[in-house]
């Protein structure tokens, strides 16, 4: 894939957190596309296909966890990197145990998240 067209879709309900985690990865030279919620990012889902998607851990109403459950329920195998602001060892274990590909602390780093999103987005080629 030329990850210079792919799209990595940003999933986090902190507006503030989202709008700088734009500005990284579109400094990574991907395309993205974020949503202030799990259920917004669900809703769209079928409008575009992601290369991964970087999924807070944290959110009301649906947390990252149970957007991944209803991802891969769903048959969706899309690549997602759960971010959290706290780094939890169980929680860790929980996410990859659930089929995240990845678990990154906040602040994110830009090589640590650059290196995360091209070896999720080089998982399993289609998302669909």
């Amino acid at each position: 894939m030329d990850e210079a067209k792919l799209t990595v879709a940003i999933v986090d309900d902190d507006e503030a957190v989202r709008r700088a985690l734009c500005r990284m990865v579109s400094s990574l030279s991907y395309r993205v596309a974020d949503f202030p919620s799990g259920q917004a990012f669900l809703d769209e889902l079928q409008k575009e296909q992601y290369a991964c998607v970087l999924l807070d851990l944290h959110m009301p109403e649906l947390n990252g966890i149970e957007v991944l459950a209803r991802l891969r329920m769903a048959g969706h195998r899309l690549p997602a990197i759960i971010i959290t602001g706290g780094d939890e060892p169980k929680m860790r274990d929980r996410c990859l145990s659930a089929g995240a590909s990845d678990y990154l602390i906040k602040p994110l780093e830009r090589d640590a998240t650059f290196a995360a999103i091209h070896a999720s987005s080089s998982l399993s080629g289609p998302a669909f």
